[in-house]
């Protein structure tokens, strides 16, 4: 097993802080420690003597003193677990359940009955893995899979990759567009109130670093395209481990 590295990346000892009480104590010294920060959530973190906090979407820890803040991956060595990964993909697992499939564009198996898994999956119109995996989305929907798609223009905002991605999900056939830009089709529609850079800033949040990005149902990240068959057998032997 390969060591996490743990990184100090600053240190509030000229506060002097207490040991904090409760949680609601712990967010208002914090908050008046960094001012302009959201904490999305802050508790100890079992028997560790370090308290856990999402801020700004990051997960970091905290000495109980509050004097110190560390920035990594919390590994038990009784376990073997990652700590922080198993915290990650939790609250990947609840960013998705959040999200209205509206804004979404959904390739499915031709009858809801057979839809067996469920992927969302962020893109980018122009990236060769991903037009690899849209080529082959019906062998995908034959598997019983759904896809939703998310946009993710690896050039970020401002981009020309970002205007393709707006096209897509502004034209009046989403699907369609979908299709012909993945087969490089120029799309053109007008501009509309569009998802992609909200869509881009939560990819960010929860981890797209490349794509296509691969979420599974349960939160976890697979980084790349996956071939169908090999794709049907992870999410099968995921299932599994939810009995």
């Amino acid at each position: 097993m390969v060591m996490q590295r743990f990184i100090v990346i600053f240190f509030l000892a000229c506060f002097g802080l207490a040991h904090a009480e409760d949680d609601s104590e712990i967010r208002t010294k914090l908050e008046k420690i960094m001012p302009g920060i959201t904490i999305e959530s802050v508790g100890v973190l079992s028997n560790t003597g370090l308290y856990e906090a999402v801020i700004n979407g990051e997960i970091v820890y905290f000495t109980n003193d509050l004097r110190y803040v560390i920035q990594g991956d919390v590994v038990s060595l009784e376990t073997r677990q990652n700590i922080t990964e198993n915290k990650r993909i939790s609250l990947r697992k609840q960013a998705l359940a959040s999200l209205n499939e509206a804004d979404m564009i959904v390739f499915s198996p031709d009858e809801p009955e057979k839809i067996e898994h469920t992927l969302t999956v962020f893109t980018d119109i122009d990236c060769g893995y991903c037009r690899k995996l849209h080529q082959q989305m019906d062998d995908y929907n034959d598997l019983g899979i759904q896809i939703r798609y998310m946009a993710f223009p690896r050039a970020g905002i401002d981009s020309e990759s970002y205007d393709k991605a707006a096209d897509v999900w502004c034209a009046n056939d989403r699907k369609k567009a979908m299709d012909d830009a993945k087969d490089g089709v120029n799309v053109s529609a007008d501009s509309c109130d569009n998802p992609v850079k909200s869509q881009y800033n939560l990819g960010r949040k929860i981890g797209v670093q490349g794509t296509p990005a691969l979420f599974l149902e349960s939160g976890q990240m697979l980084p790349g395209y996956v071939p169908p068959k090999r794709l049907k057998q992870i999410l099968d032997e995921q299932a599994l481990t939810k009995f």
